[in-house]
């Protein structure tokens, strides 16, 4: 009982720091000219709206300031946008974070974030840019994260459980990247405070419905064939499987297509296998995907994923995507390049390198075996 006790009372403690409450956010432009406008606070590039309690805020500036009127139960991470900047193109990528704690944003003449008071805007500026970015603070806006710095994320998790700035950089990674062990790793890294609010809840339940995890077999999934019949996707018995996610319309999907369809001719007979899936959407099924198909000519069994119904599950939003697989159809890496399995093949099978056969076959296209 006692026990049960104390569970219940740190639960409580832990949900003080960032429990709905209703905020006033005093903001102004810091410009000379008077500016009437109206500013929005977007949920960010890659983002769903599912995160967000406030998912569109839209307040008018008037002679350079506005009012934020809002319920917030946990840390809300915002970009920006201008009514009058509506239709001209432009985009915002610098990053606001809101919280309980926040009463002020202060926004420079090109409205940039200059200041904000919230606890979580000044983990943001001051501990994890300096952090993640080793200083480099000038020319930052959030979508310049990339997988290079996805381990420093994981060791800054490590030491900030509590971190609210990483829990939503690491929603941002997913939902671009798509399922890594290491996202795994960093989601499961968090405090036990951070895990019993929603926002945790609401990306973990995510990372939860993950079919495709490497060292588990290829889930046996129902796509349409080229015909458009419905079928079971099948993993051959072989060496290794390739599983190739494309669209007909993607430029760099068609640009690879040629180097993958070289390693299968030259490899299939001793072990390579390739399945491609597309996520066409349904307009597009007829018109380019079949016909791609046959311009191609892909020698592989070819599936449709209509709409990216389940790519998009598995959070595949990036193309080309791939993953190899074993004998056992197990996943064993995801993006492997066509020169890096070109390598693993030569080692497995000891046979010669595409190389040798343009010394010999000057036709070959030197592309096959050339990086980009």
């Amino acid at each position: 009982m006692i026990n049960k006790t104390i569970t219940i009372f740190t639960l409580f403690i832990s949900g003080l720091i960032y429990s709905q409450v209703k905020i006033t956010v005093h903001g102004n432009i810091e410009a000379k000219e008077n500016i009437n406008d109206t500013i929005s606070f977007i949920p960010g590039l890659f983002l769903d709206d599912k995160y967000y309690e406030n998912q569109f805020l839209s307040i008018p500036i008037i002679k350079n300031e506005f009012h934020l009127n809002l319920s917030i139960n946990y840390p809300q991470m915002y970009v920006l946008g201008l009514n009058s900047e509506k239709n001209s193109g432009k985009l915002r990528f610098d990053c606001c974070f809101i919280d309980n704690t926040t009463t002020l944003i202060s926004l420079d003449s090109n409205f940039r974030i200059k200041k904000s008071n919230g606890n979580t805007n000044k983990e943001f500026l001051n501990r994890f840019i300096p952090y993640i970015f080793k200083g480099k603070k000038e020319n930052f806006h959030f979508y310049n994260f990339d997988e290079s710095l996805d381990e420093r994320l994981f060791n800054y998790i490590k030491e900030n459980p509590d971190s609210y700035v990483a829990l939503w950089f690491l929603i941002g990674r997913f939902n671009k990247e798509g399922y890594t062990e290491l996202y795994n790793k960093s989601l499961q890294s968090f405090s036990q405070k951070i895990k019993n609010d929603i926002l945790w809840k609401k990306i973990n339940e995510e990372f939860l419905d993950i079919e495709i995890r490497e060292g588990l077999e290829f889930p046996e999934i129902v796509l349409k064939n080229i015909n458009l019949k419905f079928e079971t996707l099948q993993i051959p018995e072989t060496e290794y499987t390739l599983i190739d996610f494309w669209f007909s319309r993607c430029r760099p999907c068609l640009e690879e297509m040629p180097k993958w369809i070289a390693l299968y001719e030259r490899y299939n007979s001793n072990g390579l296998n390739i399945i491609s899936i597309s996520t066409d959407k349904t307009e597009n099924v007829k018109t380019y995907w079949q016909k791609r198909v046959i311009e191609k000519k892909i020698p592989w069994k070819n599936y449709l994923d209509e709409n990216g119904v389940f790519a998009s599950k598995e959070k595949i939003f990036s193309f080309p995507t791939n993953y190899l697989l074993n004998n056992k159809g197990e996943v064993i890496q995801k993006n492997i390049a066509p020169e890096e399995l070109e390598k693993l093949l030569i080692n497995s099978y000891k046979i010669k390198t595409y190389f040798d056969d343009y010394v010999r076959q000057p036709q070959v296209p030197i592309s096959v075996f050339k990086k980009d």
